[in-house]
C-alpha cells in the first residue's frame, strides 16, 4: 500500500501548475502517488500534466464544475491508494522534506489523525505581507486556528469518520475550514511537525488572480529552496512574522454570522472566478466602487455616501473594467491621497500593456488631495479589462493612508462612439407623432 496519496485540486491553471507538481516530485519521501484532479478544466491542463509522463501521477478531470476544491478532493480520496492523504494547492510549494516530516509523526504511537506542518502565507510580491501558521503544541489548537490544506495530512479513514468535503453553498465556513473544524470538533488528534515546510501563495489574497494565472512567485521560491542560505531565509521570515504580530494569528472567525455559501461567493469574486456581467461600451459609463472584498489589493471605506477603495499592501493593485469595446476608450480615475506630492504621476498597465496617466484638476478637499488620472487605451473586445496600478513608495501606505480610487469613468472613442452619439441626437430631435 502506498504511504501517501497527494491530492492536487486544480482549475484551468495550465502550465502554471508545473512548479507545484515539481515540488511534489522532488520529495525526499518517494512512496507517494500524485492525483491531479481537475474541477472540469477546459484549458490545456490535462496536456500539461500528461506530458510529464511520470508513473507517480494520475490525472482525472471531473465532468461537471463544482466551483471549489471540495469536489476534486472527494474524488481524489475515492481513487486514492495511500495509507495517508495529503493535499497541495495548485499554486502552493512544498519543501523537499514535507512528506517525510509528516511520515515521521504518523509513525508515532499512538498514531495522530492529522499531522500539520508549518506554513508561510506569502502576500503579493513586494507587499511585505506574511502569516505563519501550523506550529503548535496542543491538539485543541485546531479548534481555533486555521491550517491550509497544503500544510496537513490525515489518516485515510478520517473522511469516513467525519464525512466528505462539503458543498460550499451548503455551509457557512470555507470548505477547508469546515473540514478541519468537523475533525477537530469530533476530538481527532492533531500534532505539529514544528517546522515550516509549506509556502502558500493564496489566490484569495490576490485580487482577480484567476483572470490571468502566473507562476513567477512559485518559480522564485523553488529556486530559493535550491540555493544555499534557504534555512536562513526561513529563520528571517519567521522572525519578521513574529515582530509584526503575524505568527499563529490565522484564527477562525465566527462563521455563524454568515449565510450558507456567502464566504465562498465572496472568495470567488475576489479571485475573479465570478465577475460582474460584461457589457458593451456604447456611451460614457461611470463605475461606482462598492464594499465587496478585493483581497489584499484594496480596502473599501465609505466617504460621503460613496465607496472609495484604499490601497492595501499590494504595490500592484488591480481594478476591473466590466466593459468590452472594439476600439479605444478614455478612462478617468478619481484618485486621492493625503500628500500632494504623491499625485504628480500615475503609472499603470492595461491588460499587461504599460500606460501612463496624466493628472489634472489637483485640488485639496479637507485632509485629502484629489486629482483625475486620465489615459486612453484599447479595451478587450470580448472580455473584462484589467487595470494594474504600479504604485511608487509614496503612493503606498506607510504612516498615513496610501492612494485611494473613487469613481472610474469610461468613455468610448472612435467612429463607433460618434455613430452612437449621432443616433442619440437624432432620436432627441425626431418629431413625435
Amino acid at each position: 500500500m502506498t504511504t501517501f496519496s497527494v491530492i492536487m485540486a486544480t482549475y484551468n491553471r495550465g502550465r502554471h501548475i508545473l512548479p507545484s507538481i515539481q515540488s511534489v516530485l522532488s520529495q525526499t519521501c518517494r512512496d507517494f502517488e500524485l492525483l491531479v484532479v481537475g474541477d472540469c478544466c477546459t484549458d490545456d491542463t490535462a496536456d500539461v500534466v500528461r506530458a510529464l509522463a511520470s508513473p507517480q501521477i494520475r490525472w482525472l478531470n471531473l465532468p461537471e464544475r463544482g466551483g471549489s476544491q471540495a469536489f476534486p478532493n472527494n474524488a481524489g480520496i475515492e481513487m486514492s491508494c495511500g495509507r495517508y492523504i495529503a493535499y497541495l494547492g495548485h499554486d502552493d510549494i512544498w519543501a523537499p522534506d514535507h512528506l517525510q516530516a509528516l511520515a515521521d509523526l504518523f509513525g508515532h504511537s499512538p498514531q495522530p489523525d492529522f499531522v500539520v506542518s508549518g506554513a508561510i502565507f506569502h502576500g503579493p510580491r513586494a507587499s511585505n505581507f506574511r502569516w505563519v501558521t501550523g506550529i503548535f503544541d496542543e491538539s485543541d489548537t485546531a479548534l481555533r486556528h486555521f491550517f491550509p490544506p497544503s500544510s496537513f495530512g490525515h489518516r485515510r479513514d478520517v473522511a469516513d469518520r467525519v464525512g466528505k468535503w462539503r458543498h460550499p453553498k451548503e455551509i457557512t465556513a470555507p470548505v477547508d475550514a469546515d473540514f478541519l473544524l468537523r475533525a477537530a470538533g469530533s476530538g481527532m488528534n492533531f500534532v505539529s511537525t514544528q517546522r515550516i515546510t509549506v509556502h502558500k501563495f493564496a489566490a484569495g489574497h490576490r485580487y482577480l488572480s484567476y483572470t490571468s494565472h502566473t507562476s513567477d512567485e512559485q518559480e522564485r521560491m523553488v529556486r530559493r529552496m535550491a540555493r544555499p542560505g534557504y534555512n536562513g531565509f526561513l529563520a528571517s521570515e519567521l522572525a519578521k512574522a513574529k515582530a509584526a504580530g503575524a505568527y499563529m494569528v490565522v484564527v477562525h472567525p465566527d462563521y455563524g454570522r454568515y449565510e450558507n455559501g456567502q464566504v465562498s461567493s465572496q472568495n470567488a469574486m475576489a479571485k475573479g472566478v465570478v465577475r460582474p456581467d460584461l457589457r458593451k461600451l456604447r456611451q460614457r459609463e461611470v463605475i461606482k466602487q462598492d464594499n465587496s472584498p478585493k483581497a489584499l489589493d484594496w480596502f473599501p471605506l465609505q466617504a460621503g455616501g460613496d465607496w472609495v477603495l484604499w490601497v492595501g499592501c499590494n504595490p500592484r493593485p488591480k481594478l476591473l473594467v466590466p466593459f468590452k469595446y472594439a476600439g479605444k476608450a478614455r478612462i478617468r480615475l478619481d484618485i486621492r491621497h493625503p500628500l500632494r506630492e504623491a499625485l504628480t504621476k500615475l503609472k499603470l498597465s492595461v491588460n499587461g500593456q504599460l500606460a501612463v496617466a496624466s493628472l489634472c484638476n489637483v485640488r485639496q478637499e479637507g485632509n485629502l488631495w484629489n486629482a483625475q488620472a486620465t489615459f486612453e487605451t484599447a479595451l478587450r473586445r470580448d472580455d473584462h479589462t484589467i487595470l494594474e496600478l504600479h504604485l511608487t513608495r509614496l503612493q503606498r501606505p506607510a504612516a498615513r493612508n496610501g492612494i485611494g480610487v473613487g469613481d472610474i469613468e469610461v468613455t468610448p472613442l472612435g467612429w463607433r462612439s460618434n455613430v452612437a452619439k449621432g443616433a442619440r441626437l437624432l432620436a432627441k430631435f425626431r418629431p413625435t407623432r
